[in-house]
């Protein structure tokens, strides 16, 4: 027989278990994936040293073998907190036969290094993730789907997010929010990672260790109070990083545990057709943890803290610098955000700081010696992307099958998609975790049997993040996380916005009644223009200088295209701009001087503009809200146009002195539309008792009020 020119050959070709070769696209429906596994069990259990193909197979296994001891008695290389950069440096003296060689040697590691802890029985991510999961064994796919509606749920208190509303199942037997104890939490953690997370100090910090212990317990959930570059942000960003890749650390230990002891038992000639040990470890693909972000600098960020909690053993990253070269700005250019950081709201910096492009996509290969940035995503560990950068990704090619075996999901700054495109997050979402449309090479032998019953949704851990809560964000949670381990929704008790609004400014609510969410729209378009817009026009003083704030485009186009056609009829006089965030900035440029010097009467503009542009618009006196803001804090912003001081998120109590030119603030009003719908809105601004009051929710909902003053 031939002398073996590589003794550390792939363990997965060496044992050739695959019993399904790629095929053409089928459809899911037609696969009948458990026959495909069954097969593949009889393959990989037949005796396999009888034959010259077996002996061949077996002294390969056997070198393999030798070869992994021997690595894991050498001495294992350290690296502190921001090295990756410098490691990487030395990736491009690497020859690829020598990274391909660091790919095949990954071994079954210390239970120390790849994040295994004592009583793995009581692990929760055995209890949750393992081949018989009893989270959804048991159950099928179909009533698993259909049992949402008679979850159990409650109220509880938790350290990382304070008052929150928990649902599972009837049957989980937990009490209360279901999260873990400090000590417990710890222990199933990496210690060596949890010493990073110490940055050298004696005890972990107090909002991290909160949120481990939330996470632990790999329940989903939704946090609407998380401010971008807050101290609180980057905590929760680093106490999700750590999890995320303790999670794929266990996965790939487990994964190279069974591959061992696959090769030892292709040693014993005498070996029973049946194991003892469930090496169903498993699934359709490799990407395990999915990241979106709305733009690069927040991707950079994000990566920069999965680098700094790679399991211990891996000291370098491949194409780190090209990363960062990427994800940053050009060489040499200046941030002009930055450096006026003082004329901006500290949120419009905290966002827009840095490289701000929306279409990008990474995969990130984890090894036991290496991280690859940049990895394909059939071979990637964890992916980051914008929705916009993976929904382009994935129509290209017209693959998807990649998302089938996410386990966890992060989706970041979800506030900032909600002004990006929010269909494209949908679009994400509704592929997770289904059925693949082509096997990829899959060992279907050691597949999971909750992959292959169409289960995977139920086990998926969803981690939102937001800083501002939405009826498009409860819809997302609600319908689309379906994690057996239950649910977390943090409550808050909002006091509202009305405090930063200038004193003396007169504020004028109106509601218009829909008792259905399809016709919302209509009525609030009706009310606009045969009330609303009739007594602005009648008066002296808001029939010019006034500016209509429209937080959807497609009102504003309905909008600007009824003033369009309606233009003689409004008056003789009447006049408009118009300035959304397609706007080119001449077209800006114009549109605010001609209102600002009086030669339009109206201007028209979306909150989508003010999100990305945050101009302060001078020349208004009179201000109408077409719905209430979708960011609170932009309703005192806008109504602060008409004072000297920039606007500011956290705006001080104005004085009438501090009014810019001959503004008088008796002159100065605002007028709101809402309907019963816009509560969430609502409570972000006037404080949730008096939003449920004015929107006759609970208790309030016998009162006839419809129109609410606020001075």
């Amino acid at each position: 027989m031939k002398s073996i020119a590589d003794p550390r050959l792939n363990l997965l070709t060496v044992l050739n278990v695959q019993s399904a070769k790629p095929s053409k696209r089928t459809a899911p429906a037609s696969r009948d994936w458990h026959a495909l596994a069954r097969k593949a069990a009889k393959r990989s259990n037949a005796p396999t040293a009888s034959t010259t193909t077996g002996r061949l197979r077996a002294e390969l296994a056997e070198q393999i073998v030798t070869a992994a001891d021997h690595e894991l008695k050498g001495p294992a290389a350290k690296k502190g907190k921001g090295s990756a950069e410098s490691s990487s440096a030395s990736a491009g003296a690497k020859t690829s036969a020598d990274q391909a060689q660091d790919e095949q040697n990954e071994s079954v590691a210390d239970s120390d290094d790849e994040g295994e802890t004592a009583g793995t029985t009581q692990d929760p991510f055995i209890r949750h993730f393992g081949a018989e999961s009893t989270l959804v064994h048991g159950h099928e796919a179909e009533a698993l789907a259909g049992d949402r509606a008679n979850w159990a749920k409650g109220k509880a208190v938790v350290p990382a997010l304070g008052e929150v509303l928990w649902t599972r199942p009837r049957d989980t037997a937990v009490e209360g929010a279901g999260t873990l104890e400090t000590e417990a939490a710890q222990k199933i953690y990496n210690p060596k990672l949890l010493d990073k997370l110490r940055h050298g100090e004696a005890s972990l910090p107090t909002t991290q260790s909160d949120w481990l212990r939330t996470l632990g317990s790999y329940q989903d959930v939704l946090d609407t109070a998380l401010r971008v570059g807050t101290d609180e942000h980057g905590a929760v960003r680093e106490a999700v990083a750590l999890h995320a890749m303790n999670h794929v650390a266990k996965t790939r230990a487990r994964v190279l545990k069974n591959n061992e002891f696959l090769a030892k038992q292709a040693l014993d000639s005498s070996s029973s057709a049946s194991t003892s040990r469930d090496t169903r470890d498993q699934s359709f693909t490799r990407p395990k943890v999915l990241i979106l972000t709305p733009f690069r600098n927040a991707a950079l960020a994000w990566v920069q803290d999965l680098v700094t909690y790679l399991p211990p053993s891996t000291t370098l990253v491949e194409n780190y610098p090209r990363f960062v070269s990427e994800y940053s700005l050009p060489e040499g250019a200046e941030d002009k955000l930055v450096t006026n950081a003082d004329s901006y709201p500290e949120d419009h910096v905290a966002t827009f700081a840095g490289n701000i492009d929306d279409a990008f996509r990474c995969g990130i290969k984890v090894t036991r010696k290496s991280a690859k940035i940049f990895a394909e995503f059939y071979q990637a560990d964890v992916i980051v992307a914008s929705p916009l950068g993976l929904r382009t990704s994935i129509e290209k090619d017209g693959d998807s099958d990649f998302l089938s075996s996410i386990e966890m999901l992060v989706v970041d700054q979800m506030d900032v998609m909600l002004m990006q495109n929010w269909e494209h997050v949908q679009f994400v979402m509704d592929l997770l975790n289904k059925m693949p449309e082509e096997d990829h090479g899959c060992d279907f032998s050691r597949v999971k049997p909750w992959y292959l019953d169409g289960k995977a949704a139920h086990l998926r851990q969803s981690l939102l993040f937001s800083s501002l809560d939405a009826p498009e964000i409860r819809a997302l949670f609600n319908r689309s996380c379906v994690n057996r381990a239950g649910k977390l929704r943090a409550v808050r008790h909002l006091e509202g916005v009305l405090d930063r609004v200038p004193q003396g400014l007169k504020q004028i609510w109106n509601r218009f009644d829909t008792h259905d969410l399809h016709d919302e729209d209509d009525k609030r378009f009706d009310f606009f223009t045969t009330k609303t817009l009739p007594t602005l026009l009648k008066s002296a003083v808001s029939s010019s200088e006034t500016l209509i704030f429209v937080p959807s485009y497609f009102d504003f186009v309905r909008v600007k295209r009824y003033l369009t056609k309606n233009l003689s009829s409004l008056g003789s006089d009447f006049s408009f701009a118009a300035i959304s965030e397609y706007s080119d900035t001449p077209e800006i440029s114009r549109a605010r001087g001609a209102f600002y010097q009086g030669k339009k009467k109206f201007l028209l503009v979306t909150e989508r503009f003010h999100f990305f542009r945050r101009y302060r618009l001078r020349g208004a006196k009179t201000f109408v809200f077409y719905a209430p803001p979708i960011h609170p804090h932009y309703y005192p912003e806008v109504l602060s146009f008409p004072y000297r001081p920039p606007s500011s998120a956290n705006l001080p109590l104005f004085d009438s002195d501090e009014l810019d030119g001959d503004v008088d603030v008796s002159e100065l009003s605002a007028h709101v539309l809402f309907s019963r719908f816009d509560l969430l809105r609502l409570e972000g601004i006037v404080g949730e008792k008096d939003a449920r009051r004015m929107c006759g929710v609970g208790e309030h909902e016998e009162r006839g009020d419809k129109r609410f003053t606020f001075v």
